[in-house]
């Protein structure tokens, strides 16, 4: 999860989504700032540069928390029967969250999943 990478998706609808910043240290900071937005905006045109004509629709901003290893947390709780967590995936919550989401579905119907890379360590 590198600093300062950008994602471009595009929908069946023709909606394109460009995102986005990372502000680490900015806590539980919403608002829109124009330099966020400028930033999203240079990275997107510059790999898309057609959609400088296109109608901007909606900005969003979002919380995108990673653990302090920067290691995403998906399996078991230590010490708590029939708990699983999946956090921390920071910015790349929008492309691993789905992937993640399955494996934890997979682990709470009694499936063996492999999340020693992921641990949630003991406290």
């Amino acid at each position: 999860m590198p600093l300062n990478s950008y994602y471009l998706l595009a929908f069946e609808d023709s909606r394109v989504v460009v995102g986005a910043t990372r502000e680490t240290g900015s806590g539980f900071d919403y608002r829109v700032t124009a330099a966020g937005v400028a930033e999203v905006l240079d990275a997107g045109l510059a790999v898309a540069p057609g959609l400088a004509s296109w109608t901007l629709e909606e900005i969003r901003i979002g919380f995108r928390p990673t653990a302090f290893d920067e290691v995403p947390k998906l399996g078991p709780v230590p010490g708590t029967d029939n708990l699983l967590i999946g956090n921390g995936l920071g910015p790349s919550g929008l492309t691993m969250g789905p992937y993640c989401g399955a494996l934890l579905a997979q682990a709470a119907l009694g499936a063996t999943v492999d999340f020693t890379a992921f641990a949630v360590a003991e406290p």
